[in-house]
């Protein structure tokens, strides 16, 4: 069941005056809150839409948070059904083909890598003009305002909601220099929720 922003946060607002002592403006513990559900989304990968992108002929390299706005991270990638291969580094490529980045004469997609948050290589480039979809996981609405977005229902699953209220409260301590506090809560929230693995 989605719980809602506003007695969220207030539960967010709540922890860091216990814990530090700090009385918080709500506008911006609700922002905080918003980013940090931004970041457990692209962690779990819990919110995933899909589109269809064209692909120009003689394309490889595609910044796709322009074509995509709304896209933080590609999940899969399909041609007419079929699932393409993704990689993880140029150097699969390069063993694939060592001359990949000038392969343009491609009838199908064979691979694809996305490198930092914008870039996306589909191989090998098309002779003519086709498309690809694209499942990948989703900006969440940004909040800024504790009034206006109380009573909105989190994009998140509930059970992910305990996740975000941590990171926001280890932001907030940091934020205002609560670093021993911060430190504590962060040495228990990177296991618990197997940060990095």
């Amino acid at each position: 069941m989605p719980r809602q922003i506003g007695p969220t946060v207030e539960i967010l607002m709540q922890r860091v005056r216990q814990t530090g002592g700090l009385a918080v403006d709500p506008d911006f513990a609700t922002e905080i809150y918003s980013y940090c559900e931004q970041i457990i989304n692209a962690h779990t990968k819990r919110v995933i839409t899909s589109t269809t992108l064209t692909t120009p002929k003689e394309k490889l390299l595609f910044h796709f948070r322009t074509e995509i706005s709304d896209a933080l991270e590609i999940v899969t990638i399909r041609e007419s059904g079929r699932r393409i291969e993704k990689f993880t580094t140029l150097d699969q490529i390069s063993a694939y083909d060592i001359d990949w980045f000038r392969n343009i004469t491609g009838t199908r997609f064979e691979a694809w890598i996305q490198l930092s948050r914008d870039l996306l290589i589909l191989y090998p480039g098309q002779a003519a003009i086709s498309s690809v979809d694209i499942e990948y996981v989703r900006k969440l609405t940004q909040y800024t305002n504790f009034a206006a977005s109380y009573n909105t229902d989190s994009e998140l699953p509930g059970e992910d909601i305990e996740m975000v209220i941590e990171l926001a409260e280890i932001v907030l301590l940091t934020r205002f220099r609560q670093i021993k506090e911060a430190q504590d809560k962060m040495k228990i929230f990177i296991p618990k929720y197997k940060i990095g693995k």
